[in-house]
């Protein structure tokens, strides 16, 4: 036997652990929930082959049409707050200076917090009663001094309010993985803009940015990825109200499955997003394979 067959054959071998755990927790459960979305499923039975009649019951059903636009447009507001925010920390936090280490470590600090903690947690704060931030709202003059004033009445203000908690969130996490690309750029491109005269300003636009399009790529796929999967923050702060404005479509796929037992549409559903997911994610790749 070659050496090259052993090392492929090793090669393999070690990687026979990482594949088999992949088989069993994603590649069945997918080809699982494809299979279930072709059928009739009773919670108790035999299931029923109905081709491709969930896909249209679903694509029929308003209520897809609703949390599918209301989805859209979450990911579209939250993603470019995230953005701001990591990239602005990004480029404070690559400063080499005193402190550097601990505002990294503060501005990484929510990402630890899991998100049902950090959901219940900023719920408080927007609490009418009681909470600091409707507190401060009022100090500065939105709503009545006297009365109630709630986020949580309107759909839109319900949004960015969820906006506001996500972005506090995970905006450390993307703020580690643009210092990571920041520090991959090499000190000679500053210098010879120094010795150009470019301002601050311009060395951002013409040299980071696009020498940290990489690093920008994966931190929009993760960030769109987890906005059209979004459910934690609404379940919990908003329950996908007031009249259903800030269900999400993971929401009423959870509810389909578990709260009507309609196994066969919630399958649909959820090969739908992972359809969506797919397209956004090969069209990123494509815009920032073209772009670098």
């Amino acid at each position: 036997m070659s050496r090259l067959r052993r090392e492929q054959i090793v090669g393999l071998l070690m990687t026979l652990p990482a594949l088999l755990l992949l088989s069993i927790f994603f590649l069945y459960p997918l080809f699982n929930s494809f299979w279930m979305s072709l059928h009739k499923w009773p919670l108790f039975g035999k299931p029923k082959w109905i081709g491709l009649d969930n896909y249209v019951w679903m694509i029929n059903d308003e209520r897809f049409w609703q949390c599918l636009k209301f989805t859209l447009v979450y990911t579209i507001t939250v993603t470019p707050m995230l953005f701001i925010v990591a990239i602005g920390t990004a480029l404070l936090c690559n400063v080499k200076t005193w402190g550097t280490t601990f505002f990294r470590s503060i501005y990484f600090l929510p990402v630890v917090m899991s998100f049902a903690t950090a959901s219940f947690v900023w719920l408080w704060l927007y609490s009418e009663w009681y909470g600091v931030i409707i507190f401060l709202l009022k100090a500065i003059g939105f709503g009545p001094e006297d009365g109630q004033l709630s986020v949580w009445t309107d759909g839109w203000t319900a949004m960015w309010a969820v906006n506001t908690m996500v972005t506090w969130k995970f905006a450390g996490i993307q703020m580690i993985i643009l210092i990571a690309g920041l520090q991959s750029i090499r000190d000679d491109y500053y210098e010879a803009s120094r010795l150009m005269g470019a301002s601050r300003f311009q060395t951002i636009w013409n040299i980071t940015l696009p020498l940290l399009r990489p690093s920008i790529a994966l931190a929009l796929i993760l960030s769109i990825a987890g906005s059209i999967q979004a459910y934690e923050q609404f379940q919990i702060m908003t329950r996908g109200g007031p009249m259903n404005e800030t269900k999400t479509l993971v929401m009423l796929t959870i509810g389909m499955g578990f709260d009507y037992f309609k196994l066969g549409p919630a399958a649909a559903l959820g090969v739908i997003i992972m359809s969506i997911l797919f397209v956004i994610t090969i069209i990123q790749l494509r815009l920032f394979r073209k772009a670098y």
